[in-house]
């Protein structure tokens, strides 16, 4: 009967520890369905052509944004800002060349680009971007 209570109380005992929230499941952000194919070097995309460079797209839950980040590497975020479903995040350029952020107008987070989307110390969020994959080849970017 005393091993029975004692392992009735551990368990009570563990139970907020077990249901607690992790980032993975506080970082839940809305995201749309999305699959395309661009030429980045075409001149319809130009402000794609250099290192650097982004340009938003339809698609997702509140549109893509594509960055350039070297002459072959290539990143997709969805602009919805993880803090706030309803906010469109959108590029500032507030970090100077090649350290595009991206600001919700709403929250006022901003996230970092270039280190996967993650937010920049003071945000009100601890979640990063939406990431979409993306692969390039033979001049042809593809995100999905």
């Amino acid at each position: 009967m005393n091993l029975r209570r004692t392992l009735r109380l551990t368990i009570l005992a563990l139970l907020p520890l077990l249901s607690a929230c992790t980032r993975e499941s506080q970082c839940k952000v809305s995201i749309g369905e999305t699959a395309f194919t661009i030429r980045p070097n075409d001149a319809l995309y130009r402000s794609l052509n250099t290192v650097g460079g982004y340009q938003y797209f339809t698609g997702g839950h509140r549109g893509v944004v594509i960055v350039r980040l070297y002459e072959d590497t290539f990143v997709a975020y969805d602009r919805t800002c993880p803090e706030d479903n309803d906010s469109q995040v959108s590029a500032s350029d507030a970090g100077g060349w090649g350290s595009t952020l991206m600001e919700c107008p709403t929250c006022h987070s901003r996230f970092n680009v270039y280190a996967d989307g993650a937010p920049i110390d003071g945000s009100a969020t601890s979640c990063s971007l939406f990431q979409y994959s993306t692969s390039y080849s033979g001049g042809e970017l593809t995100v999905y």
